[in-house]
C-alpha cells in the first residue's frame, strides 16, 4: 500500500519504509531502551537535570520530528487509550507534524512502572501552518459540552523552534479571533499548540 502526502498541493505517492518493531514484538524492557534511545536527543533539559535523565520517573522531550515520534508510539501500548485532556489523538498530531514541517512534543517515562509508557500533548509548526492547523482541529476535534479541542488548548508563539520562551501567548479559544484582526506574528516564527 502506498500512503499519500501533501506536496505543493498535490497527492504524491511515498513508499512505505519496513515497520518499527512494536510492543508486541519485544520485551517492554527492550522496547524501553529503544524509546529512550529515540528520544532521548529531544530532551529538554533543566536545572533538576544535572544528573541526568530519570527513566522511572520521566521526562519531557520537545522538537521530536515526526517518524521519531510515530516510531517511538509504536513501542507503547495504548489499548484503551482515551483523549483526556480532549486533545486530538496522538496519531493525528504525528500525520499534521509531518504534513506541515512541524515537530511534536511530550512526555516520556521509558522504565518504572506501567512502562514504557509516553503521551505527545503538544505540535510545533511554522506560524504559516497554524491558522489551518486551528481550523483542522476546531473542525475535526469536537468535545462534548464544550467546544473543540482548539477552545481547550494553548497557542504559543516562539522566535525560533529552538527558543526557550514564547514571545506571545494565547488559548485557543482566543486565538482565531485574535489572527483575524493581527497581519503579523509578533515576533513568532514557530507556534505551539499544546494541551495539558
Amino acid at each position: 500500500m502506498w500512503p499519500l502526502i501533501i506536496a505543493a498541493g498535490r497527492f504524491a505517492p511515498e513508499p512505505m519504509s519496513d515497520p518499527a518493531p512494536t510492543v508486541t514484538s519485544m520485551s517492554d524492557d527492550d522496547a524501553g531502551d529503544r524509546l529512550a534511545q529515540l528520544l532521548l536527543p529531544y530532551r529538554r533539559r533543566g536545572p533538576e537535570d544535572a544528573d541526568g535523565p530519570d527513566h522511572q520517573v520521566g521526562w519531557w522531550f520537545t522538537d521530536a520530528p515526526p517518524g521519531v515520534t510515530r516510531e517511538a508510539l509504536s513501542l507503547v501500548d495504548t489499548t484503551g487509550a482515551k483523549r483526556l485532556n480532549d486533545q486530538p489523538p496522538e496519531a493525528w498530531l504525528v500525520a499534521q507534524a509531518e504534513g506541515r514541517d512541524g515537530m511534536l512534543a511530550g512526555f516520556v517515562a521509558p522504565k518504572g512502572p506501567a512502562s514504557p509508557r509516553m503521551r505527545v500533548d503538544a505540535i510545533i509548526v511554522p506560524c504559516a501552518q497554524a491558522e489551518d492547523l486551528a481550523a483542522q482541529i476546531a473542525s475535526q476535534w469536537p468535545v462534548d459540552g464544550y467546544g473543540t479541542a482548539l477552545d481547550l488548548a494553548v497557542v504559543e508563539g516562539f522566535a525560533s523552534s529552538d527558543a526557550e520562551r514564547p514571545v506571545w501567548a494565547a488559548t485557543g479559544y482566543e486565538f482565531c479571533p485574535w489572527r483575524a484582526t493581527t497581519q503579523h506574528w509578533l515576533g513568532a516564527a514557530f507556534c505551539s499548540f499544546w494541551w495539558d
